[in-house]
């Protein structure tokens, strides 16, 4: 016969069985569901606003604000409703949120959207989408409050639940771009969220009733054996006000050096496509593993731990210089280390420091504002106040402090300035002897790395104390980030950088070939001799030798030409006007128009034969009156995200109702990563266009760079001259890949692998 004991043990386990099968899964998908949500929001509203870089920008800092608002409702709930009655509401709400699904934005911008894009898409995205986001981003703090007031053996410490709900985030990000974006359009997405968020709400349902059933009455408090901080431990202790802010700059400096990682490696190494995945697969990883209950990283661990990555990585930090393709992977990674160092220590620390499940909704709204402060910083602050991602660096520099250390509670003495202060003394002694011996680094490397290992080791042993170690790393990355760049030098003279929402511009003069090039990251994005004899002349991929120089000589004859000019870069193209051309380019980056105006001479030249529409190509293009243009030249598919608008079968439709009964269209598809090629032929044979292709390898002309481009027309006869060109070949229907729409694309299979 059972004893007393065993039912006890029985039902405890029923019950820890309750909660895996009904509040992990509940969790997992309402995780699952926001991170599908995100991307797929997204790609709806990339066509309205042109798809540029700030748009997605902004719907990120509107899903952050938006998750932060979802755990203060989860807060305010807890602090001032019953139990009970917060079931009752939060069912009313997610009744209330079906009024807005399927998620659909219906019309175009307006006025107001050209004026203050930024507003208007906030605008939209808050009445459209924000309350479904909202809602389903309540769920992971509403459940294990709630589930803290049960009796069930899991009250004791839900905050496990985190890491499924992270598990469930990794999944819907690696997900999305691999099975759900290729397969389906956003319209059809949107309808399969509705579905799940259906299924998401039932299983709300069964959680909630499982918690009125088994909810612990208010009047009898917890005899708990929680184990979080100590200081917070205790069910009737508040957390005091340094824990809160502790809580949130150990979640807002992970959040920004993770945005901060993606832009270094993909500004300054390679803009590889969905590169931004891992750092953020990353960042999740960590919040499972600091949070987990089986698999849980500790902070003591990690804090003996971070001191040997830091100082093995730190150079990399310091350092923005690219290494050439092969040796960038490696870079790469070790950046991609450093994220996981840093963010595991701070999440870890995080976790280290949860407070009993009565503070549970409060800490978890701590965390999402500093996530959102963090987030904010990288992606609107940092662009306004830093002229590179400087932004790395600094934060690296902060995540010691973090550290947990036998004597991290030690009061800040004179020997903790003193020691960073002499080991700055050390580094610049030794670059400064670097400098003055004419040692080449990037040859002699026995004298730089023995200097580095006496560097590094003098740092190690000041690792006991918090303070003191994390100021020597703060002087060891900013003295190397001052010392390095002259060590590094080459030919190329800087002449100018600047850095906005659309990335980091910089204007380069290379001595030997007497040229001012214009690079947007790691991509070139135009050139200009100075030699008086080729100045003005459009040269890299605008060569005359090369397909726009076959696509202007065969044009040379048409009256009253107008060319519209998608992409404005250097401004090369202006180098073809004539008398009996003009030129109008349309470029959505204002500071590119004030590179080419202010360091190359070719829109000045071109004069009033040339204007510049600072705006989205496509959007600016519809603004036009129809049969404008003689050649419309599309210049916007040489970085890794291609903008999809630009290239989708409504795209094309738009363009040909602007162009001329003759007219051509040009597609510049060079690239590094992708088949734009294969893209482009197969929205323009499934628009029955006669189209050519020409790949141009040579480099012998000076100034000359590769080229590919796919001109296309309504008729073989438009093409003039190169539909005989042997230089130029047919264009036929790509197998495997089909035409892009504004509400389907697959960037998975333009991707060269190889």
């Amino acid at each position: 016969m059972p004893t007393a004991t065993d039912l006890g043990m029985t039902g405890r386990k029923a019950e820890t069985w309750n909660v895996v099968l009904l509040f992990g899964p509940t969790l997992f998908l309402s995780a699952f569901l926001l991170f599908w949500f995100e991307p797929m929001v997204g790609k709806m509203m990339l066509p309205l606003l042109g798809g540029a870089a700030s748009v997605w920008i902004t719907c990120l800092l509107f899903f952050q604000l938006t998750l932060l608002t979802g755990y203060i409702y989860a807060h305010l709930l807890e602090r001032f409703v019953k139990l009970r009655s917060q079931i009752f509401v939060h069912a009313l709400l997610m009744f209330a949120a079906l009024i807005f699904l399927p998620i659909h934005f219906a019309g175009g911008p307006n006025e107001a959207a050209v004026r203050h894009p930024a507003i208007w898409l906030l605008g939209q995205l808050l009445v459209t989408a924000g309350i479904p986001f909202a809602v389903v981003s309540t769920t992971a703090p509403l459940l294990q409050n709630w589930l803290s007031k049960t009796s069930t053996a899991s009250a004791r410490d839900p905050y496990f639940l985190y890491a499924i709900s992270n598990g469930g985030s990794l999944i819907a990000l690696l997900g999305y771009p691999l099975f759900i974006e290729p397969h389906m359009g956003a319209h059809v997405q949107s309808s399969l969220w509705l579905a799940g968020y259906g299924a998401l709400a039932l299983m709300v349902f069964a959680t909630s009733a499982m918690v009125w059933r088994n909810a612990e009455p208010a009047s009898q408090p917890r005899s708990s054996s929680f184990s979080g901080s100590e200081n917070e431990g205790s069910q009737s202790n508040a957390p005091l006000w340094k824990t809160r802010i502790y809580w949130m700059a150990a979640a807002c400096v992970p959040s920004a050096l993770m945005l901060a990682v993606t832009n270094h490696i993909l500004l300054n190494l390679a803009s590889v496509p969905f590169l931004w995945v891992i750092p953020l697969a990353v960042y999740l990883i960590t919040f499972m593993l600091a949070f987990g209950r089986r698999i849980r990283v500790s902070t003591e661990w990690m804090s003996r731990i971070l001191p040997v990555v830091l100082l093995l990585l730190f150079p990399l930090v310091a350092s923005s210089k690219s290494a050439g393709v092969r040796l960038n992977w490696v870079l790469m990674a070790g950046h991609i280390m450093v994220l996981l160092a840093g963010a595991l220590l701070c999440h870890s620390a995080l976790a280290a420091s949860r407070p009993a499940p009565r503070y549970l909704t409060e800490f978890y709204f701590w965390i999402a504002l500093g996530g959102a402060i963090g987030g904010a910083f990288t992606a609107v602050v940092a662009p306004f106040i830093f002229q590179t991602v400087f932004e790395y660096p600094l934060l690296v520099a902060m995540i010691a402090f973090f550290r947990s250390t036998p004597n991290a509670q030690d009061q800040i003495n004179w020997r903790d300035w003193i020691y960073p202060a002499a080991l700055g003394l050390l580094v610049a002694a030794i670059f400064l002897l670097f400098r003055w011996a004419s040692v080449d680094i990037t040859t002699n490397v026995t004298l730089p790395v023995s200097a580095n290992a006496v560097i590094v080791l003098c740092a190690y042993l000041l690792r006991k104390r918090r303070f003191r170690f994390a100021l020597a790393l703060a002087v060891l990355i900013f003295g190397y980030r001052l010392a390095l760049p002259p060590l590094f030098e080459d030919d190329a003279e800087l002449l100018y950088r600047g850095r906005n929402f659309f990335g980091i511009k910089k204007v380069v003069f290379d001595v030997d070939s007497n040229m001012r090039k214009l690079l947007h990251g790691d991509t070139m994005h135009g050139l200009e001799s100075l030699d008086p004899a080729l100045a003005g002349q459009p040269l890299s991929y605008y060569h005359e030798t090369g397909p726009v120089g076959d696509v202007m000589k065969m044009m040379s004859e048409r009256p009253n030409q107008h060319i519209g000019v998608v992409g404005l870069g250097t401004g090369s193209i202006a180098g073809y006007t004539q008398p009996n051309r003009r030129i109008t380019f349309f470029d959505v980056d204002p500071q590119v128009y004030t590179i080419a105006q202010g360091f190359f001479t070719f829109l000045r030249r071109c004069g009033k034969n040339c204007e510049v529409v600072i705006g989205d190509g496509r959007l600016s293009i519809e603004k036009a009156g129809d049969h404008e243009f003689d050649l419309l030249i599309l210049d916007a598919f040489d970085s890794d995200s291609i903008p999809a608008h630009l290239v989708s079968r409504e795209a094309i439709r738009t363009y040909l109702s602007k162009l001329k009964p003759d007219g051509l269209l040009l597609f510049h598809v060079s690239n590094r990563f992708m088949d734009v090629e294969s893209l482009v032929a197969a929205v323009v044979t499934d628009a029955a266009l006669e189209a050519r292709v020409r790949y141009d390898d040579d480099e012998e002309p000076t100034g000359k760079s590769t080229s590919d481009y796919v001109a296309a027309a309504r008729r073989s006869a438009d093409l003039g001259s190169l539909a005989e060109n042997e230089n130029w070949s047919e264009v036929a229907k790509p197998q495997g890949i089909a035409p892009w729409t504004d509400d389907y694309s697959n960037m998975l299979t333009i991707i060269r692998w190889e």
